[in-house]
């Protein structure tokens, strides 16, 4: 490997697109590079035309210096194949930072563009056939719709393997279509849950009516829930807020505790979280078997068919 200072002119980007964009990070890269310069060289290999870099890990950077109208770029040129070295940038960080359809796409580069078998991909990512298989299945489902928006940041990663995938693998078509509306309202994810949990139950003329208009029919929902929450005692209005606050906390812990403490690098935060987890998992424990015991007893109760639960459900269905 060598440090060298390349024009920004002859570098090559077609890698950029294994890597979500992210805006905000990367204004605040573009800020951060103006005050202080380039601070770590960009990763790349020599190309197939003399004087010609493709770029491997930098990819903010590069485009952060161009946003600069900078003339040159900090490289490290490592000499070796470019499927070789982004392996290697993926076993340095041990995957952290990479989201599953990142590695999907990398996956996906590995196995169709650059021809290695699953097998091959597995070894030299230290990682099973079966996770190759179901990681390359996931980019490949996907519509290109969806992909494009977890590309360029507007649709988070979670929402699309979470949410998107069940819904793409039973109506592709529908998946797109929510995809593009997703993106025009921008929705968050709690949002897209509702929207893919309403559409498994809905009718045909139903799930046409919502799509066609999600928002439209987030906000009907919603005025109902109001109305609902109007019936609530103090207490039972506590009690839904709060188990509506330990879901998302729950829900965002899930996504935050693996870059902070997953990689091998990270056995100090792991040592500090985990005497918090198993307190913490003691009173969810609590919890889960009051809540069981609360449910479960009325769960067994009979319900009439025709209850208010259900006619609520069905009329928003067909919203």
């Amino acid at each position: 490997m060598k440090i060298v200072e390349l024009p920004l002119d002859c570098l090559d980007l077609r890698y950029a697109s294994l890597r979500v964009r992210r805006p905000m990070t990367e204004k605040r890269l573009v800020a951060s590079m103006d005050s202080m310069g380039q601070q770590s060289p960009v990763v790349v290999v020599a190309g197939s035309e003399p004087g010609r870099y493709v770029v491997i890990d930098g990819h903010k950077r590069v485009r952060a210096l161009r946003r600069l109208k900078a003339d040159a770029v900090k490289t490290a040129v490592w000499e070796m194949p470019a499927e070789q070295a982004l392996v290697a940038t993926y076993q340095q960080a041990s995957g952290a930072g990479w989201n599953a359809v990142e590695e999907g796409w990398l996956v996906w580069e590995l196995v169709r563009t650059m021809g290695l078998s699953e097998s091959e991909a597995g070894r030299r990512l230290e990682r099973s056939k079966g996770w190759v298989s179901g990681r390359l299945g996931l980019v490949e489902i996907l519509p290109e719709a969806v992909l494009e928006g977890v590309r360029s940041g507007k649709i988070g990663a979670y929402t699309a393997t979470r949410h998107l995938l069940p819904f793409a693998r039973a109506n592709a078509g529908d998946c797109e279509s929510l995809a593009v509306k997703m993106i025009e309202n921008g929705f968050r994810s709690r949002e897209v849950e509702t929207l893919c949990r309403y559409y498994d139950s809905a009718s045909k003329e139903g799930r046409g009516r919502m799509l066609e208009d999600p928002a439209r029919f987030l906000k009907a929902l919603a005025s109902t829930q109001h109305k609902d929450a109007g019936s609530l005692s103090a207490e039972e209005m506590r009690c839904l807020k709060n188990l509506e606050l330990i879901g998302n906390v729950a829900l965002g812990l899930a996504r935050s505790l693996p870059a902070v403490a997953g990689s091998d690098t990270a056995q100090g935060a792991r040592e500090r979280l985990k005497p918090v987890w198993e307190r913490a998992r003691r009173r969810w424990d609590e919890l889960s078997k009051t809540a069981a015991a609360v449910f479960v007893a009325s769960a067994a109760k009979p319900v009439s068919a025709g209850g208010a639960d259900g006619r609520k459900e069905e009329d928003m269905a067909h919203a």
